[in-house]
């Protein structure tokens, strides 16, 4: 299993190839254009990804534990499939959106009065939503960690690497997890 991460805020024109495939996508690849919309969309957000394999995310989901960035919680489940068939699904503009809302919602749940990221956004490939006050929090916890740690994990190319993706995703509307 890996993990694969985006910036929820694209730049043009990828944000407007993401909207196109995924459209595309929940019309079961109706546009007349698939698979190239989504070969357009994912050219375009490749500056805009990272990956980690299980065992890279596993260290950094480690150290992350250690500095205090992460905290322990029971994600709330996402909403029930409320559609009769995939016909229902694609008819209902209406309810198709209400439903990519909540869903949308529950990708991005975090726990009241928790500062940091949920962890189980890092245990699996969601699809999770790491907002920017998440990767925030996460990141004055880190620098709060004593000096002499943060010396030393940073001489780790993997960690240094993550750091500089929350860095830049936390201006950037925070990143999926997929």
């Amino acid at each position: 299993m890996g993990y694969s991460f985006e910036h929820v805020d694209l730049p043009e024109p990828a944000a407007t190839a993401r909207a196109h495939a995924e459209t595309c996508m929940d019309l079961d690849a109706s546009c007349g254009n698939w698979p190239q919309c989504y070969e357009e969309y994912s050219w375009l957000a490749a500056a805009y990804r990272f990956a980690l394999n299980a065992a890279a995310m596993e260290f950094c989901r480690e150290r992350l534990r250690s500095a205090g960035m992460t905290y322990q919680a029971t994600p709330q489940p996402f909403p029930d499939w409320p559609f009769d068939s995939m016909d229902d699904w694609r008819n209902d503009q209406r309810r198709r959106d209400a439903y990519n809302a909540a869903e949308r919602a529950a990708a991005a749940q975090t726990s009241p009065g928790k500062v940091g990221i949920p962890e189980f956004k890092l245990t699996s490939n969601g699809p999770w939503v790491v907002g920017e006050t998440e990767i925030e929090q996460a990141l004055i916890l880190y620098e709060a960690s004593p000096t002499s740690l943060r010396a030393e994990w940073e001489t780790d190319e993997l960690w240094v690497t993550w750091l500089d993706w929350l860095r830049e995703t936390r201006t950037h509307g925070g990143f999926t997890v997929s």
